[in-house]
Protein backbone atom coordinates (compact mmCIF):
# COMPACT_ATOMS: atom_id res chain seq x y z
CA UNK A 1 0.00 0.00 0.00
CA UNK A 2 1.44 2.85 -0.90
CA UNK A 3 2.11 4.86 2.36
CA UNK A 4 0.24 8.71 3.49
CA UNK A 5 2.12 11.25 5.65
CA UNK A 6 1.38 14.26 7.08
CA UNK A 7 1.83 16.07 3.43
CA UNK A 8 -0.85 14.30 1.70
CA UNK A 9 -3.18 17.12 3.60
CA UNK A 10 -1.38 19.91 1.45
CA UNK A 11 -2.88 18.82 -1.74
CA UNK A 12 -0.76 18.78 -4.84
CA UNK A 13 -1.34 21.40 -7.52
CA UNK A 14 -3.80 20.04 -10.53
CA UNK A 15 -1.84 20.54 -12.99
CA UNK A 16 1.89 21.96 -13.82
CA UNK A 17 2.35 25.50 -12.61
CA UNK A 18 3.38 28.76 -14.81
CA UNK A 19 3.89 31.36 -12.79
CA UNK A 20 7.30 31.14 -12.34
CA UNK A 21 7.97 31.30 -15.80
CA UNK A 22 8.83 34.26 -17.71
CA UNK A 23 6.00 35.88 -19.15
CA UNK A 24 6.33 35.28 -22.71
CA UNK A 25 7.30 31.62 -22.05
CA UNK A 26 3.36 31.48 -20.47
CA UNK A 27 1.83 33.47 -23.36
CA UNK A 28 3.63 30.21 -25.35
CA UNK A 29 2.39 27.71 -23.42
CA UNK A 30 -1.29 28.98 -22.93
CA UNK A 31 -1.67 29.49 -26.56
CA UNK A 32 -0.61 26.12 -27.89
CA UNK A 33 -2.73 24.58 -25.23
CA UNK A 34 -5.47 26.47 -26.45
CA UNK A 35 -5.10 26.31 -29.99
CA UNK A 36 -4.24 22.21 -29.89
CA UNK A 37 -7.53 21.77 -27.26
CA UNK A 38 -5.18 20.10 -24.77
CA UNK A 39 -3.78 20.00 -21.46
CA UNK A 40 -1.48 22.62 -20.43
CA UNK A 41 0.54 20.14 -18.96
CA UNK A 42 1.43 18.61 -22.28
CA UNK A 43 3.00 21.90 -23.42
CA UNK A 44 5.00 22.95 -20.72
CA UNK A 45 6.42 19.43 -19.98
CA UNK A 46 7.47 19.23 -24.05
CA UNK A 47 9.00 22.70 -23.23
CA UNK A 48 10.93 21.88 -20.39
CA UNK A 49 12.02 18.33 -22.65
CA UNK A 50 12.89 20.76 -25.64
CA UNK A 51 15.07 23.40 -23.68
CA UNK A 52 16.61 20.63 -21.42
CA UNK A 53 17.73 19.08 -24.90
CA UNK A 54 19.56 21.99 -26.66
CA UNK A 55 21.39 23.56 -22.98
CA UNK A 56 22.32 20.04 -22.94
CA UNK A 57 25.67 19.61 -20.22
CA UNK A 58 26.59 23.24 -20.85
CA UNK A 59 23.96 24.33 -17.98
CA UNK A 60 24.91 22.42 -14.60
CA UNK A 61 23.58 23.27 -11.16
CA UNK A 62 25.76 22.53 -8.06
CA UNK A 63 23.97 22.18 -4.51
CA UNK A 64 26.82 22.43 -2.63
CA UNK A 65 27.70 18.87 -2.98
CA UNK A 66 26.79 17.18 -5.84
CA UNK A 67 26.25 18.83 -9.73
CA UNK A 68 23.28 18.12 -11.57
CA UNK A 69 22.53 18.70 -15.35
CA UNK A 70 18.99 19.01 -16.30
CA UNK A 71 17.95 16.11 -18.47
CA UNK A 72 14.53 15.16 -18.23
CA UNK A 73 12.87 11.89 -19.20
CA UNK A 74 9.02 12.69 -19.34
CA UNK A 75 6.31 10.30 -20.09
CA UNK A 76 2.44 11.95 -20.62
CA UNK A 77 -0.17 9.85 -19.87
CA UNK A 78 -3.28 10.22 -21.22
CA UNK A 79 -5.83 8.08 -23.23
CA UNK A 80 -6.11 8.07 -27.11
CA UNK A 81 -8.02 11.36 -28.32
CA UNK A 82 -6.20 13.74 -25.45
CA UNK A 83 -4.15 15.10 -28.16
CA UNK A 84 -1.44 14.31 -26.72
CA UNK A 85 1.25 14.43 -30.17
CA UNK A 86 0.34 16.77 -32.14
CA UNK A 87 1.15 20.10 -30.05
CA UNK A 88 4.20 18.17 -29.38
CA UNK A 89 4.94 17.83 -32.66
CA UNK A 90 4.49 21.68 -32.89
CA UNK A 91 7.09 22.42 -30.45
CA UNK A 92 9.54 19.89 -31.84
CA UNK A 93 9.31 21.93 -35.43
CA UNK A 94 12.65 24.06 -34.41
CA UNK A 95 14.26 20.62 -33.37
CA UNK A 96 13.98 19.16 -36.75
CA UNK A 97 14.43 21.52 -38.45
CA UNK A 98 17.77 21.62 -37.13
CA UNK A 99 18.16 18.37 -37.16
CA UNK A 100 17.44 18.50 -41.20
CA UNK A 101 20.49 21.33 -41.63
CA UNK A 102 22.54 19.04 -39.61
CA UNK A 103 21.92 15.86 -41.64
CA UNK A 104 22.68 18.00 -44.95
CA UNK A 105 25.86 19.48 -43.51
CA UNK A 106 27.21 16.11 -42.59
CA UNK A 107 26.32 14.55 -46.41
CA UNK A 108 28.37 16.90 -47.64
CA UNK A 109 31.05 16.61 -45.28
CA UNK A 110 31.16 12.85 -45.69
CA UNK A 111 31.54 13.34 -49.63
CA UNK A 112 34.07 15.51 -49.12
CA UNK A 113 35.56 12.70 -47.14
CA UNK A 114 34.98 9.82 -49.56
CA UNK A 115 36.85 12.26 -52.44
CA UNK A 116 39.45 13.74 -50.62
CA UNK A 117 40.40 11.44 -47.65
CA UNK A 118 41.43 12.95 -44.23
CA UNK A 119 39.57 12.50 -40.76
CA UNK A 120 35.91 10.78 -41.13
CA UNK A 121 32.95 13.29 -40.37
CA UNK A 122 31.07 12.45 -37.32
CA UNK A 123 27.43 13.20 -36.92
CA UNK A 124 26.03 15.24 -34.96
CA UNK A 125 22.65 13.92 -33.31
CA UNK A 126 20.40 16.22 -31.85
CA UNK A 127 16.73 13.75 -31.55
CA UNK A 128 16.69 10.49 -32.10
CA UNK A 129 13.66 8.14 -32.59
CA UNK A 130 12.94 4.50 -33.60
CA UNK A 131 16.86 3.60 -32.72
CA UNK A 132 17.53 0.56 -30.93
CA UNK A 133 20.09 0.31 -27.85
CA UNK A 134 23.41 -0.44 -29.80
CA UNK A 135 22.65 2.68 -32.47
CA UNK A 136 22.01 5.44 -29.27
CA UNK A 137 25.11 3.76 -27.58
CA UNK A 138 26.75 5.21 -30.60
CA UNK A 139 25.51 8.21 -30.97
CA UNK A 140 25.98 8.95 -27.52
CA UNK A 141 29.51 7.73 -28.15
CA UNK A 142 29.88 10.43 -30.91
CA UNK A 143 29.17 12.62 -28.90
CA UNK A 144 31.04 12.23 -26.19
CA UNK A 145 33.65 15.38 -26.78
CA UNK A 146 30.78 18.04 -26.60
CA UNK A 147 28.38 19.11 -24.40
CA UNK A 148 25.17 18.85 -26.70
CA UNK A 149 21.83 17.46 -25.66
CA UNK A 150 20.43 14.55 -27.47
CA UNK A 151 16.46 13.66 -27.14
CA UNK A 152 14.86 10.40 -27.89
CA UNK A 153 11.23 11.45 -29.25
CA UNK A 154 9.00 8.48 -29.25
CA UNK A 155 5.20 9.31 -29.94
CA UNK A 156 4.19 6.48 -28.42
CA UNK A 157 6.77 5.48 -25.22
CA UNK A 158 5.66 2.00 -25.71
CA UNK A 159 7.15 1.06 -28.72
CA UNK A 160 10.84 2.10 -26.67
CA UNK A 161 9.91 0.57 -23.22
CA UNK A 162 9.05 -2.53 -25.88
CA UNK A 163 12.66 -2.48 -27.33
CA UNK A 164 13.60 -2.76 -23.63
CA UNK A 165 11.80 -5.94 -22.99
CA UNK A 166 13.64 -7.01 -25.86
CA UNK A 167 17.02 -6.66 -24.98
CA UNK A 168 16.70 -6.65 -20.93
CA UNK A 169 18.82 -9.55 -20.52
CA UNK A 170 21.88 -7.78 -21.86
CA UNK A 171 21.80 -4.71 -19.23
CA UNK A 172 20.28 -2.37 -20.92
CA UNK A 173 18.46 -1.16 -17.78
CA UNK A 174 21.55 -1.19 -15.88
CA UNK A 175 22.91 1.31 -18.89
CA UNK A 176 20.15 3.77 -18.92
CA UNK A 177 20.55 4.54 -15.56
CA UNK A 178 24.21 5.14 -16.44
CA UNK A 179 22.89 7.61 -18.59
CA UNK A 180 20.43 8.74 -16.27
CA UNK A 181 23.06 9.37 -13.89
CA UNK A 182 25.14 11.17 -16.70
CA UNK A 183 28.02 7.94 -15.21
CA UNK A 184 30.36 6.46 -17.53
CA UNK A 185 29.61 3.04 -18.71
CA UNK A 186 30.96 0.33 -21.06
CA UNK A 187 28.88 -1.27 -23.77
CA UNK A 188 30.93 -4.37 -24.85
CA UNK A 189 28.69 -6.32 -27.62
CA UNK A 190 30.07 -9.58 -29.48
CA UNK A 191 29.51 -8.24 -33.49
CA UNK A 192 30.83 -4.28 -32.03
CA UNK A 193 33.68 -3.04 -30.96
CA UNK A 194 34.00 -2.53 -27.26
CA UNK A 195 32.82 1.25 -26.44
CA UNK A 196 32.96 3.42 -23.29
CA UNK A 197 29.74 6.18 -23.47
CA UNK A 198 31.99 8.62 -20.75
CA UNK A 199 30.06 11.88 -21.47
CA UNK A 200 25.76 10.45 -21.66
CA UNK A 201 23.79 13.06 -21.79
CA UNK A 202 19.79 12.04 -22.81
CA UNK A 203 16.31 13.66 -22.29
CA UNK A 204 13.79 11.25 -23.34
CA UNK A 205 9.82 12.60 -23.70
CA UNK A 206 7.16 10.08 -25.30
CA UNK A 207 3.69 9.49 -24.51
CA UNK A 208 1.72 6.27 -23.27
CA UNK A 209 -2.30 5.29 -22.56
CA UNK A 210 -2.80 4.66 -18.85
CA UNK A 211 -4.32 1.54 -20.04
CA UNK A 212 -0.81 0.34 -21.43
CA UNK A 213 0.65 1.02 -18.53
CA UNK A 214 0.63 -2.26 -16.93
CA UNK A 215 2.54 -4.28 -19.75
CA UNK A 216 5.08 -1.48 -20.35
CA UNK A 217 6.70 -0.79 -17.75
CA UNK A 218 7.96 -4.38 -15.58
CA UNK A 219 7.46 -4.07 -12.15
CA UNK A 220 10.57 -5.03 -11.87
CA UNK A 221 12.06 -2.01 -13.11
CA UNK A 222 10.37 -0.36 -10.12
CA UNK A 223 12.70 -2.65 -8.01
CA UNK A 224 15.42 -1.34 -9.99
CA UNK A 225 14.61 2.26 -9.56
CA UNK A 226 14.24 2.95 -13.80
CA UNK A 227 10.41 3.72 -13.00
CA UNK A 228 10.67 6.54 -10.81
CA UNK A 229 13.51 8.28 -12.26
CA UNK A 230 10.84 9.20 -15.06
CA UNK A 231 8.40 12.55 -14.25
CA UNK A 232 4.94 11.76 -15.48
CA UNK A 233 2.14 13.87 -16.75
CA UNK A 234 -0.64 12.33 -15.60
CA UNK A 235 -3.44 15.23 -15.61
CA UNK A 236 -6.77 14.02 -13.31
CA UNK A 237 -8.71 16.04 -15.39
CA UNK A 238 -8.56 16.75 -19.37
CA UNK A 239 -10.54 19.63 -21.46
CA UNK A 240 -13.43 18.89 -22.91
CA UNK A 241 -12.78 19.53 -27.17
CA UNK A 242 -15.07 22.40 -28.67
CA UNK A 243 -12.96 22.13 -32.28
CA UNK A 244 -11.90 25.73 -32.66
CA UNK A 245 -11.51 26.73 -35.91
CA UNK A 246 -8.04 28.69 -35.25
CA UNK A 247 -4.64 27.88 -35.63
CA UNK A 248 -1.18 28.84 -33.78
CA UNK A 249 -0.57 32.70 -33.77
CA UNK A 250 2.70 33.98 -36.29
CA UNK A 251 4.10 35.83 -32.99
CA UNK A 252 4.07 32.81 -30.96
CA UNK A 253 5.61 30.38 -33.36
CA UNK A 254 7.72 33.61 -33.78
CA UNK A 255 8.46 33.80 -30.41
CA UNK A 256 9.62 29.48 -29.91
CA UNK A 257 11.77 30.01 -32.56
CA UNK A 258 13.49 32.87 -31.17
CA UNK A 259 13.90 30.85 -27.98
CA UNK A 260 15.33 27.90 -29.44
CA UNK A 261 17.73 29.60 -31.58
CA UNK A 262 18.97 31.38 -28.27
CA UNK A 263 19.01 28.75 -26.61
CA UNK A 264 21.26 27.39 -29.23
CA UNK A 265 24.25 29.22 -28.66
CA UNK A 266 24.06 29.20 -25.01
CA UNK A 267 27.70 28.71 -22.90
CA UNK A 268 28.92 27.52 -20.42
CA UNK A 269 26.93 28.36 -17.00
CA UNK A 270 27.39 26.73 -13.70
CA UNK A 271 24.65 27.71 -11.56
CA UNK A 272 24.65 28.24 -8.12
CA UNK A 273 21.80 28.34 -5.02
CA UNK A 274 20.84 31.45 -3.07
CA UNK A 275 21.02 31.07 0.56
CA UNK A 276 17.11 31.56 0.43
CA UNK A 277 16.91 28.84 -2.53
CA UNK A 278 19.09 26.55 -0.46
CA UNK A 279 17.06 27.09 2.57
CA UNK A 280 14.04 26.25 0.80
CA UNK A 281 15.56 22.56 -1.23
CA UNK A 282 16.96 21.60 2.54
CA UNK A 283 13.08 21.83 3.80
CA UNK A 284 12.21 19.99 0.83
CA UNK A 285 14.72 17.17 1.13
CA UNK A 286 14.13 16.84 4.68
CA UNK A 287 10.39 16.58 3.75
CA UNK A 288 10.79 14.10 1.41
CA UNK A 289 12.94 12.03 3.55
CA UNK A 290 10.79 11.42 6.45
CA UNK A 291 8.36 10.46 4.19
CA UNK A 292 10.73 7.70 2.73
CA UNK A 293 11.28 6.73 5.75
CA UNK A 294 7.37 5.47 6.41
CA UNK A 295 7.34 4.10 2.67
CA UNK A 296 7.66 1.00 0.39
CA UNK A 297 10.67 0.64 -1.49
CA UNK A 298 8.47 1.69 -5.19
CA UNK A 299 7.27 4.90 -2.99
CA UNK A 300 10.52 5.65 -1.46
CA UNK A 301 12.62 5.31 -4.80
CA UNK A 302 10.70 8.44 -5.99
CA UNK A 303 10.58 9.85 -3.16
CA UNK A 304 14.33 9.79 -3.03
CA UNK A 305 14.59 10.83 -7.25
CA UNK A 306 12.48 13.81 -6.49
CA UNK A 307 15.33 15.10 -4.56
CA UNK A 308 17.74 14.57 -7.80
CA UNK A 309 14.79 15.93 -10.24
CA UNK A 310 13.46 18.90 -8.40
CA UNK A 311 17.74 20.32 -9.09
CA UNK A 312 17.37 19.78 -12.59
CA UNK A 313 14.21 20.93 -12.95
CA UNK A 314 15.35 24.58 -11.26
CA UNK A 315 18.37 24.43 -13.71
CA UNK A 316 15.89 24.96 -16.44
CA UNK A 317 13.53 27.07 -14.39
CA UNK A 318 16.28 29.80 -14.08
CA UNK A 319 17.14 29.70 -17.65
CA UNK A 320 13.07 30.45 -18.48
CA UNK A 321 12.26 32.62 -15.64
CA UNK A 322 14.96 35.29 -17.05
CA UNK A 323 13.38 38.60 -16.61
CA UNK A 324 15.68 40.58 -18.23
CA UNK A 325 14.73 42.74 -21.61
CA UNK A 326 15.24 40.92 -24.27
CA UNK A 327 15.54 44.09 -26.88
CA UNK A 328 12.88 45.88 -29.29
CA UNK A 329 11.00 43.58 -30.87
CA UNK A 330 12.26 39.89 -29.36
CA UNK A 331 10.62 38.03 -26.72
CA UNK A 332 13.12 35.89 -25.01
CA UNK A 333 16.90 37.00 -23.20
CA UNK A 334 19.54 34.58 -22.00
CA UNK A 335 19.96 35.14 -18.12
CA UNK A 336 23.16 36.48 -16.87
CA UNK A 337 22.73 35.31 -13.35
CA UNK A 338 24.08 32.60 -12.11
CA UNK A 339 22.01 32.35 -8.48
CA UNK A 340 18.91 30.41 -8.25
CA UNK A 341 16.42 32.55 -6.49
CA UNK A 342 14.28 31.85 -3.43
CA UNK A 343 11.44 32.15 -6.33
CA UNK A 344 12.59 30.19 -8.60
CA UNK A 345 13.27 27.24 -6.09
CA UNK A 346 10.01 27.79 -5.25
CA UNK A 347 8.22 27.44 -7.71
CA UNK A 348 10.03 24.18 -8.62
CA UNK A 349 9.42 22.22 -5.49
CA UNK A 350 5.38 23.55 -6.39
CA UNK A 351 6.04 21.82 -9.88
CA UNK A 352 7.44 18.62 -7.79
CA UNK A 353 4.51 18.24 -5.65
CA UNK A 354 2.91 17.62 -8.95
CA UNK A 355 5.10 15.03 -10.07
CA UNK A 356 5.25 13.30 -6.51
CA UNK A 357 1.51 12.70 -7.42
CA UNK A 358 1.44 11.42 -10.92
CA UNK A 359 4.11 9.32 -9.80
CA UNK A 360 1.92 7.93 -7.71
CA UNK A 361 -0.44 7.26 -9.63
CA UNK A 362 1.18 6.02 -12.16
CA UNK A 363 2.38 3.35 -9.75
CA UNK A 364 -1.17 2.60 -9.27
CA UNK A 365 -1.25 1.54 -12.55
CA UNK A 366 1.65 -0.69 -12.53
CA UNK A 367 0.55 -4.26 -11.42
CA UNK A 368 0.43 -4.71 -7.66
CA UNK A 369 -1.17 -1.58 -7.53
CA UNK A 370 -4.13 -1.00 -9.19
CA UNK A 371 -6.22 -2.72 -6.23
CA UNK A 372 -4.44 -0.73 -3.54
CA UNK A 373 -6.17 2.78 -3.92
CA UNK A 374 -7.91 3.82 -0.26
CA UNK A 375 -11.08 4.84 0.46
CA UNK A 376 -11.39 7.93 2.33
CA UNK A 377 -12.78 6.56 5.20
CA UNK A 378 -9.08 4.41 5.20
CA UNK A 379 -7.21 7.69 4.31
CA UNK A 380 -8.86 9.87 7.39
CA UNK A 381 -8.47 6.57 9.73
CA UNK A 382 -4.43 6.35 8.79
CA UNK A 383 -4.05 9.97 9.08
CA UNK A 384 -5.73 10.05 12.72
CA UNK A 385 -3.12 7.10 13.49
CA UNK A 386 -0.20 8.86 12.41
CA UNK A 387 -1.20 12.44 13.75
CA UNK A 388 0.06 13.85 16.75
CA UNK A 389 -3.00 14.11 19.06
CA UNK A 390 -2.74 17.87 20.02
CA UNK A 391 -2.35 18.73 16.18
CA UNK A 392 -5.54 16.87 15.46
CA UNK A 393 -7.69 19.60 13.26
CA UNK A 394 -10.98 17.99 12.04
CA UNK A 395 -12.25 20.80 10.14
CA UNK A 396 -8.92 21.36 8.16
CA UNK A 397 -8.90 17.00 7.64
CA UNK A 398 -12.17 17.78 6.15
CA UNK A 399 -11.42 20.92 3.78
CA UNK A 400 -8.04 18.64 2.63
CA UNK A 401 -10.15 15.45 1.93
CA UNK A 402 -13.10 17.08 0.32
CA UNK A 403 -15.75 15.85 3.00
CA UNK A 404 -17.43 17.26 5.60
CA UNK A 405 -16.67 17.65 9.24
CA UNK A 406 -19.19 15.25 10.58
CA UNK A 407 -17.94 12.43 8.30
CA UNK A 408 -14.39 13.09 9.65
CA UNK A 409 -16.05 13.17 13.13
CA UNK A 410 -17.82 9.93 12.39
CA UNK A 411 -14.50 8.32 11.30
CA UNK A 412 -12.07 9.72 14.49
CA UNK A 413 -14.80 8.31 16.86
CA UNK A 414 -14.32 4.83 15.54
CA UNK A 415 -10.47 5.04 15.63
CA UNK A 416 -9.90 2.59 18.24
CA UNK A 417 -6.38 3.93 19.09
CA UNK A 418 -8.45 6.44 20.48
CA UNK A 419 -10.64 5.44 22.73
CA UNK A 420 -9.94 4.98 26.09
CA UNK A 421 -7.36 7.87 26.04
CA UNK A 422 -8.07 11.32 27.73
CA UNK A 423 -9.13 13.06 24.68
CA UNK A 424 -11.67 9.96 24.02
CA UNK A 425 -13.46 10.88 21.01
CA UNK A 426 -17.25 9.18 21.51
CA UNK A 427 -17.63 12.53 24.12
CA UNK A 428 -17.40 14.68 20.64
CA UNK A 429 -20.69 16.61 19.31
CA UNK A 430 -20.95 16.96 15.59
CA UNK A 431 -19.68 20.05 15.79
CA UNK A 432 -16.73 19.95 17.91
CA UNK A 433 -12.89 18.11 17.27
CA UNK A 434 -10.62 16.70 19.41
CA UNK A 435 -8.47 20.12 20.49
CA UNK A 436 -11.64 22.07 21.50
CA UNK A 437 -12.95 18.91 23.54
CA UNK A 438 -9.46 18.85 25.16
CA UNK A 439 -9.78 22.75 26.03
CA UNK A 440 -12.87 22.24 27.08
CA UNK A 441 -12.72 19.59 29.56
CA UNK A 442 -8.78 20.71 30.86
Amino acid sequence: MINITSHSLEAPPHEIPIWGLRLEVQGIINHYAEVFECSRDFITAAVYAIVSTICGKHIELFDGKYNNNPNHWICVVAPSGSNKSAPIKALLEPIFKEEKLRIKKFKEEYREYKKNGGEEPVRDRLIVSDVTPEGLYQVLADKDNTKAGLLLYRDEIKGFLDDMNRYNSSGEISNYLSIYDGTPFPVDRKTQEPQWISNPFLCILGGIQPRAIANAFKPSWADEGFVQRWLYVYPQVLPEKEYKDNVLDEMYKTAWYEMTDKLSAIGDMKLLLSTEAKVLLTEFNKETAKKERDADPWVASILSKIRIQIEKWCAITHILSCGESAGAGQYFALPTSMIISEEEMRYSIECMRYFEDCGYRMLKQMKGYSSNEMTKAQLIAELVKRTERQKLNIQKLADAIGVSRQYVSKIVNQASELRGCTCDTSQLTDNEDVNSWRNRNL
